[in-house]
Order: C-alpha cells, then structure tokens, then sequence
C-alpha cells in the first residue's frame, strides 16, 4: 500500500510544479542562496504529508533552476546519488542551514 501512496504523490508532484518544502522562519528557496550547510535527504511519499505544519509550496521549477545554475549544489546532488528530476522539495532551519529533498 506504501508503493501506491509513493506513486501517488510523485505523479501529483510530477503533474504540479509546486512541491513542498518546511519553511521555519522565512523561506528555505530564500536562505538556499546565502546558505553555508547545504545538505540532502532522501524522503518517502509518507514523509511528503503535505497537511504537516510548517509546509509551504514551492515551485519546484524555480528551485531545480537554483540547483541547476549552481555548479557546487549541482555536483553535491549527484554526489548523493540523485539528479534533478529527484529533488522534490526543500527544507531549512534558519537562513544558514537547508536541507534538499530527495525522492527515495
């Protein structure tokens, strides 16, 4: 049943250029630009819960753009073993410290 709900919300993230992203103070698309820890996680459908607080949408469109026109943030997604067409979602703690999702 997990496999169901996994398709589910990658083909509604793959339809919509929105995807998710935990937002503490500010935003995560924001602080990705002037971060000093950039990390990667890898995230199932079940972590994906877009009725979690501290969610917000972001266009995963734009924050693709972001990686993609940023040598460094691209060569560390692919050193975690994903590309692009994988990240569906960001998160960050402060304007310092964010996190990428990673479909798993």
């Amino acid at each position: 049943m997990l496999n169901l709900k996994a398709i589910a919300v990658a083909a509604a993230l793959t339809l919509s250029t929105a995807g998710l992203a935990m937002a503490a103070e500010g935003s995560a698309m924001d602080a990705l630009t002037s971060a000093t820890t950039v990390s990667f996680k890898t995230v199932t459908a079940a972590e994906l819960n877009p009725l979690s607080p501290g969610y917000e949408q972001v266009d995963l469109d734009s924050l693709k753009a972001r990686i993609q026109g940023s040598p460094a943030l691209l060569a560390q997604l692919e050193s975690f073993g994903a590309t692009l067409d994988d990240v569906v979602g960001i998160t960050g703690t402060d304007e310092t410290d964010v996190t990428i999702l990673v479909q798993g």
